[in-house]
């Protein structure tokens, strides 16, 4: 797709956005209620031993794993009962945005790069059952920590992946966190790479894990696929 092409395609995508739609609240609605709902589990907790703590490390690695699987299965390949999240993906964030053109031109393309503003309450329903299974142990407080981990890892996500998009010049952008884990995202944008590298948005553990790693000194450049990793080769 030529970048003229990729300019009308992205005007097309905007103007299917309905006049209602508030890219503050679609910014704002999953953070405030994620935070509100994170605080109030890690509230619940009482007399907590150093054992559950570090509990929440594993947490995280979890839902690292689960990024990884998730963006790879069902947001570069189209399955029935998920291709409305392969369409939204594949077909139009990647058609936009490609590694040397990442940013937004206008804040109503948080539509575009944001998960849907339900998005913190849907996954947090989906994992429920791990919730309800803590409580039936009786540990509560192992509970409230996975509500916690789970509602922060997606918000941590959401942000990480919005500061990716943001025009270079802007002062989050500029960090040595963001620079570092844009370029990985930025290389998963490349269209010959998309479908096989780079599938983390936040830390790359799983793709080094996977052996989905790519390292390449240049966005531009097209040199035979480099992978580095626990697992040392394409998936």
């Amino acid at each position: 797709m030529t970048q003229a092409s990729r300019s009308e395609f992205r005007a097309e995508l905007l103007s299917r956005i309905p006049r209602w739609y508030s890219p503050w609240g679609h910014l704002l609605f999953p953070a405030v209620a994620g935070l509100a709902i994170a605080a109030f589990a890690l509230s619940r907790i009482q007399g907590l031993a150093a054992w559950q703590l570090a509990a929440v490390p594993a947490f995280l690695v979890f839902g690292n794993a689960v990024e990884w699987t998730a963006h790879r299965g069902m947001l570069h390949r189209r399955l029935r009962f998920a291709e409305v999240f392969y369409v939204r993906h594949t077909p139009q964030h990647h058609a936009v945005y490609v590694a040397e053109d990442m940013a937004m031109r206008d804040w109503r393309e948080l539509k575009l790069v944001l998960l849907p503003a339900y998005g913190v309450l849907a996954i947090l329903a989906v994992t429920s059952p791990l919730t309800l299974a803590f409580v039936w142990l009786r540990q509560p407080n192992l509970a409230a920590l996975w509500v916690a981990s789970v509602v922060l890892y997606v918000l941590s996500y959401e942000w990480l992946h919005l500061a990716y998009h943001l025009p270079q010049d802007r002062w989050l952008a500029r960090t040595a966190l963001v620079r570092t884990l844009r370029r990985h995202h930025q290389l998963h944008h490349a269209p010959h790479l998309m479908n096989r590298w780079n599938f983390n948005v936040t830390v790359p553990l799983w793709d080094w894990v996977r052996g989905t790693l790519y390292q390449a000194p240049a966005p531009g450049s097209r040199p035979a696929a480099q992978p580095t990793g626990a697992a040392g080769r394409a998936p």
